[in-house]
């Protein structure tokens, strides 16, 4: 197989343990057999990672369904090739001592949030609750929401469950909550947040095999992964040894349940996402949310060893 030209994959964040089918796919050479040798790269800004997508900087970028609305909005052309990561349970995340037992509880309380989405998301919670914007703080804390609030920067903070929920509890050694935006805000499913491989369509219209091929890999790495977790955490340590600590363990077992399968992107989240968008004023009734995804480039079935016996596919029956 002839090997295309070296591409670059940039995280949403820091490498860490909702990563790891990415890394297995690198690490076990499953990128390598598809004749891709993605560079991985980490960014220093969360919100970076819109705009160099957005202007076609980089091939490839993981992103939440929430930016790839805002960055369509901004008149970047960026799709979702795939879903990464489905569904995390996403809100605000406090220790039970700091007394907050319901978001209205926010009143007089320093509130942290990543990026800019963030603090609109709590803007809006906020007006559902008829709680004015003078009552509470909102502090940018960006990826250190832990750490702010075991500083007593903040009283709560916007955070993934499986993350810095867990984190929290692990540092703090107290009982921690969270109040799920999904539930607050009557969305039904925390697809807003779920995490997808996000190119440009100027790149995706002349490199779709390499797409194709990319999706492939990492499919296999999605599927090895949930088939060897243990042995997966210890090779995503091997390659990033900070990652081998108690804290990171936790949170890996936190994640697995969220890692999506067969990494498509499905159609009820996009359109429940899409509505919740518009009532955030990030986008509007013009969008449509099939513009924002396509499925084309994933596999039709999953990487087998071992043929058929009979030669057929289910999958290939059902399309023809």
């Amino acid at each position: 197989m002839i090997a295309t030209p070296r591409l670059s994959l940039l995280l949403n964040w820091y490498a860490n343990p909702y990563h790891t089918p990415l890394f297995m796919a690198h690490h076990l050479g499953f990128f390598k057999e598809e004749g891709l040798s993605p560079a991985i790269m980490e960014t220093t800004d969360p919100s970076d990672v819109t705009d160099l997508i957005g202007q076609n900087r980089v091939d490839i970028a993981l992103k939440a369904m929430i930016h790839t609305y805002a960055a369509r909005a901004k008149g970047y052309q960026v799709v979702s090739v795939g879903t990464l990561f489905h569904e995390p349970p996403t809100g605000l995340i406090f220790l039970k001592s700091s007394g907050i037992k319901e978001f209205e509880d926010i009143r007089g309380k320093r509130i942290g949030y990543i990026g800019h989405f963030g603090r609109i998301i709590i803007d809006d919670l906020a007006r559902r609750a008829g709680i004015r914007h003078d009552a509470f703080e909102t502090v940018r804390v960006g990826m250190n929401m832990t750490d702010a609030i075991m500083n007593n920067r903040i009283d709560a903070g916007m955070g993934i469950g499986c993350f810095q929920q867990v984190e929290l509890e692990q540092v703090s050694g107290q009982e921690t909550d969270i109040l799920r935006v999904d539930e607050l805000a009557g969305l039904g499913c925390c697809c807003f947040c779920s995490i997808l491989f996000l190119v440009n369509e100027v790149y995706l219209a002349n490199n779709q095999d390499a797409v194709r091929r990319f999706m492939r890999a990492t499919l296999r790495g999605m599927q090895w992964t949930l088939e060897n977790p243990e042995k997966a955490y210890d090779l995503l340590c091997e390659q990033i040894p900070n990652l081998r600590t108690e804290i990171f363990r936790k949170i890996y077992i936190s994640c697995l349940p969220y890692f999506s399968r067969d990494l498509i992107n499905v159609d009820r989240d996009w359109e429940k996402v899409g509505l919740y968008t518009q009532q955030l004023g990030i986008t509007n009734e013009h969008m449509s949310s099939r513009s924002c995804f396509t499925n084309d480039y994933l596999p039709e079935r999953p990487y087998a060893t071992l043929p058929p016996l009979d030669g057929t596919y289910i999958s290939e029956l059902q399309a023809s």
